[in-house]
Order: C-alpha cells, then structure tokens, then sequence
C-alpha cells in the first residue's frame, strides 16, 4: 500500500479539495493510504475526517519556509510517506525544500489552475520542478501553458478530473424547488461557482438582464426562467448588489455555499459555467451527470469538456452576453435540442471523464515512481 501525504495549504471545500476527497474515496486504504497535511483549518475538515483520512497539522507561512519544510521531512519519516502530492506553488516548493533537504520522497505536483504566472515566478518554476518527479495537468490547456513556461516535457502528465457518474444520476427528489418557493412550472438555469473575478458573474448579470430585454413584451419563452447562483467568496456581496442594480434581484437566487449540490441540480433545467478562467470544469461534469444541457464560456479546459464535436452542450464566448441569452432561448425553445445534450453529455462524462479513469491513471503514477 502506497503511503501518499497531500500537502496543502487551506483545507476549505474547493475545488482541489474535492479533487483529493475524490481520490481518497476510490484509493484510500486500498490501494494507498492517504494523510493530508494542511496549514489553516476550513470547512472542508469534517468530510476527510468521515473518510478516515489522517489529518497532519503543518503551518506553512510562506513558499520558502524552511522552518515547515524541516518539519515535513520529520513527518515522512514518521509516518513513513513515499509520495508527497502537492496542489500550489506554496506546498510545492516547500514539499521541494524537504527533499532537498534530504527528504527522502517522491514529488508529483497537480497544476489545477490557468494563471498568468509573472516572469519571476515562471523562472522560479522552472527551477524548483526540476526536483518535481512528476506534474499532473488537469487539462490539455493546463499542459500547454506549462510547456509555454519550459517545464520539462517529460514531467508532465495530462490526467482530466472526473467524477463518479453514478453518485449524481441518482432518483434523488428534486426537492429544491419547494424548499426555494419555485415553482413546477418555472424554468430553473443553475451556476455553481465561487464568487471571485475569474468565474465572471458580472458577465453572467448582464447576460441574464439581455435575456430579459429579449424577452420583453413577447411570447418566446412561454414560462418564468429563474436563476440559482450557488456558492460564496469575495465578491458574493458585491454581485448582489450588481443584480439589484440591474433589476434582477426577483429572477436570481442567491444560495450560499450549500452543501447538497446533487439537489439543487436534479431540481434544475439549465446549467451555466461562465468562467474568464477555467483550467477543467468539475461542476460542469457534475451537471452533465446530473441530467442538463450545459451553456459554458470557452475559458480553457471547458473546450475539452463542452464541444460540438461531442456534441455536449453550447460553447460561447465569455464576454458575449448576446450570445449566452439567445443560447438560453434556443434551449428553451428546443426540447429535442436540450435531450441531445443531455444524452451526449452524460455519456461523454462516462467514457472520458470518470472517476475511475482518473485514479487508475493517479495511482499508476504514483506506482511508477516506486
């Protein structure tokens, strides 16, 4: 059994976070064992804790904090880790520092994110990965922007995200819809993002107040379309606002953070990923195995995910708030339309983007190094 520590430094409930949990659920005391090491608590605690995954407090003040990388080193040796699986640059280069220091493991690193790196820490990488054993890119977008950067080619390997299929078409009751006051006869168009600038929800607004003009004073769309924003972050109150401002504070619902995403999904019609910036797009798996058409911007990795040539859902523009509304309308309009999408989308997130898939690809990686 593999012993592998994931270093990170926040443990919330984002993405990365569900990424590990992810693996854990298919690889932990199986074929690994898993620990996780993190510096500052959140509320992504509780689920590792349900899942039996060792829980290692490692306070990380900084990415050349020698202090932390002498303290990780003491931790392999105690728990005897083999491979240290990293998710930012802090961890990173720290996990580096302890092998340097004469840490005995193997380091893989997963690129999660599309970020326009300064040239200094471009060349920063491209010294400190040369100690990384290998770099997983979450998406063929994620791996050319690390070859731009001159990470070694051989590092690299491409492993897409997935999810269990399964765990979201599931014949659980859309209950949502009562519990929200919506009603039966309402078209429900779900985003799932956290609110910070790159997901671009102020793009979302104004495609959502252009939909409306469209609208205004004809009959194309015969029902009431509302639209549920789930998540929280930075700018949650400030989009609010943007939506009263904008006089939609009665189409949108503002959830929260919510825990139950499998509900509020199967109670939905219509989903929207509306990214600047998106290295992959799990919830957008999510929602295709939840049974919906998918608009998305393409904003990276989507384009891997959401394509004509699959035939999986509507790829536009970001920024193009014309055509996010008269994508929204066609769906809307077009039933046998919305069902292609929905067919295609699942299948495509069963062949290409399971959970099986990915940590049978993450374990033999792990299993090459050894």
């Amino acid at each position: 059994m593999i012993k592998v520590l994931h270093l990170i430094n926040y443990l919330g409930s984002g993405g990365t976070e569900k990424y590990i949990s992810s693996l854990a659920a298919k690889l932990h005391n199986k074929s690994c064992r898993f620990y996780v090491a993190y510096s500052t608590e959140g509320n992504g605690v509780k689920a590792f804790e349900e899942a039996g995954v060792d829980l290692l407090r490692l306070e990380m003040k900084g990415p050349f904090d020698i202090g932390a990388a002498r303290k990780l080193k003491k931790i392999c040796t105690q728990y005897s880790i083999e491979v240290i699986h990293t998710h930012f640059l802090r961890e990173n280069y720290i996990a580096i520092l302890s092998k340097i220091l004469g840490n005995h493991v193997k380091i893989i690193n997963t690129r999660h994110m599309l970020l326009e790196n300064s040239k200094a820490v471009i060349a920063a990488n491209s010294f400190f990965t040369r100690y990384n054993d290998n770099i997983i890119a979450v998406s063929k977008k994620v791996k050319d922007q690390l070859l731009e950067e001159r990470i070694q080619p051989d590092k690299i390997k491409l492993i897409h995200n997935g999810i269990d299929p399964e765990d979201w078409n599931t014949t659980m009751q859309p209950t949502f819809r009562k519990e929200a006051g919506i009603s039966d006869d309402d078209i429900v168009i779900t985003s799932v993002a956290r609110f910070s600038p790159e997901k671009g929800h102020e793009f979302l607004l104004e495609g959502i107040r252009t939909f409306k003009d469209m609208l205004e004073g004809s009959s194309i769309v015969p029902a009431k379309a509302r639209f549920v924003l789930v998540g929280d972050g930075e700018l949650h109150g400030q989009i609010i606002e943007k939506a009263r401002a904008l006089g939609l504070h009665e189409d949108i619902l503002f959830t929260g953070y919510q825990e139950d995403i499998g509900t509020i999904l199967k109670s939905s019609d219509i989903f929207i990923s509306h990214s600047s910036s998106e290295a992959f797009g799990i919830s957008i798996l999510e929602a295709m195995a939840s049974g919906l058409p998918v608009i998305s911007t393409d904003s990276g990795g989507t384009a891997e995910i959401v394509n004509g040539f699959r035939k999986s859902g509507i790829l536009i523009a970001y920024g193009d708030k014309d055509a996010l509304a008269t994508s929204l309308i066609r769906l809307i309009q077009d039933r046998k339309l919305m069902d292609e999408y929905i067919r295609n989308g699942y299948q495509n997130v069963r062949e290409h983007f399971s959970l099986d898939k990915t940590s049978e690809e993450t374990y033999n990686l792990y299993a090459g190094l050894l």
